[in-house]
């Protein structure tokens, strides 16, 4: 089994290939996101909503972004990457996407110490030449990150242009289950209740599953 500092150097290798225009400023972003998710982005619920139509809204009128081939991409320590570009056609409803973010943000806080030593092992990957970043050019970025108390931070001017980043950083469980949601919400809007019945033997995870829609859904749960 890979140790933690393993997992997250793979994660970062994995993203510096799939995204090879990726400057120190994303990276740190990236392993920002690995620990503390997105809940910076949160003042309430209903505020992130409105930002998420938004931007959705941004996106539906700009023809010429190329749609994402996967909703989901991985950013380790089990939170993922939502894309928004890659939802249109699944069924899925803006206020669950909405939902999961909120959860997720709710239920991720983070630990400065652990940011830190992930940031090590980011260093450690530049200083072996994993990654094409100097170690010198990282330690002078995080010398006045650091001095600004590690604030969340935007994604750079290159990362923007060119891969036009539009997402929500979503625990994977509602990745896992993600079909089941598209589904829901197919049917709420085509008839507006749904009865949901689980099914399965003992230690399946049939609590955990009807917890986890009690969260995202304004629904009754039953239990027998």
């Amino acid at each position: 089994m890979m140790s933690d500092g393993d997992q997250l150097q793979e994660m970062l290798l994995w993203h510096q290939q799939r995204y090879p225009r990726m400057q120190i400023r994303d990276m740190v972003k990236l392993v920002y996101q690995n620990e503390f998710a997105g809940g910076h982005m949160i003042a309430d619920a209903e505020s992130s909503l409105q930002r998420l139509r938004a931007e959705c809204q941004a996106l539906a009128g700009n023809c010429s972004g190329e749609k994402p081939d996967e909703v989901f991409i991985g950013i380790g320590n089990g939170l993922c990457r939502l894309q928004l570009a890659a939802i249109e056609g699944t069924g899925i409803r803006l206020t669950t996407v909405n939902q999961f973010f909120v959860n997720t943000a709710r239920s991720r806080r983070g630990d400065l110490a652990s940011f830190e030593q992930k940031l090590e092992v980011l260093r450690a990957c530049c200083q072996a030449g994993s990654l094409p970043h100097s170690p010198a050019d990282l330690d002078a970025f995080l010398l006045d990150y650091r001095a600004q108390g590690y604030p969340a931070i935007g994604h750079s001017a290159v990362y923007r242009d060119y891969y036009k980043p539009a997402y929500r950083v979503v625990d994977s469980v509602y990745r896992d289950h993600f079909p089941l949601f598209c589904r829901i919400d197919a049917l709420l809007e085509s008839q507006g209740t749904v009865r949901v019945a689980i099914d399965g033997p003992s230690g399946a995870g049939k609590s955990a599953l009807s917890a986890l829609l009690g969260q995202v859904y304004d629904c009754n749960l039953w239990r027998p």
